[in-house]
């Protein structure tokens, strides 16, 4: 398993540590208040907390990790090449349509590149990320890459797109901080004080990253 596989464990695992918590205190809230339900009651709310807790821990940190700190860590530990844009990977993703709420499918094209290591042997390999604009064949683009790595690491990146995702991290963290702090005693204006302050920490994190990757390219 990757570390990438290692850390997503790691987050389902919490996760459902701290949903387990919070379904405790609500049944026990519930059962205070004449309010007890039925198993099968029971079990889909503790279903419905716990996937609302992976869901809210892994935006904020799992794709922290995949779009900011691996990437950056990434830049830091491996040469940089200049590579050349020679053809793509067509993926198939579903995309929500949220006026009528239906899914479709919609094609996702990665490019592929092709660079000279430092042994000299023309090396092509997919970029670990992609745009609704991706860059054209024969461009050149700025990566990073070592042996054994599926991908090369782009270091020329859409900066609207990465600021945009630093805000929505952020805003996953607060809610997951929120979320997880019900379990306490401390009052609502301090765990939205204590959640805010999670949400600016990891906006912070992510966008230091970014301006390493930016000077480091």
């Amino acid at each position: 398993m990757t570390f990438l596989g290692y850390f997503v464990a790691i987050i389902v695992i919490f996760s459902l540590y701290k949903g387990y918590k919070i379904f405790l205190k609500f049944a026990s809230n519930r059962d205070h208040s004449g309010k007890k339900g039925g198993l099968l009651e029971k079990a889909f709310l503790l279903f419905i907390i716990s996937t609302i807790m992976i869901s809210v821990n892994a935006m904020a940190f799992v794709l922290s990790y995949t779009f900011f700190w691996e990437k950056a860590y990434r830049t830091f530990d491996e040469p940089q090449y200049e590579a050349t844009v020679v053809g793509y990977k067509k993926e198939i993703t579903k995309f929500k349509n949220f006026s009528n709420s239906t899914y479709r499918d919609k094609a996702i094209f990665f490019p592929k590149v092709e660079y000279t290591d430092g042994n000299g042997e023309k090396v092509i390999k997919t970029i670990d990320i992609t745009s609704d604009n991706p860059p054209s064949l024969g461009q050149k683009l700025k990566i990073t890459d070592k042996a054994g790595a599926e991908n090369t690491n782009a270091i020329q990146l859409d900066w609207i797109m990465f600021a945009a995702g630093c805000i929505f991290t952020g805003f996953a963290a607060f809610f997951a901080s929120l979320i997880s702090t019900y379990t306490t005693s401390y009052p609502m204006k301090k765990r939205i004080n204590w959640s805010f302050k999670l949400a600016l920490l990891l906006i912070f994190i992510n966008i230091s990253c970014i301006v390493f990757i930016y000077l480091k390219s």
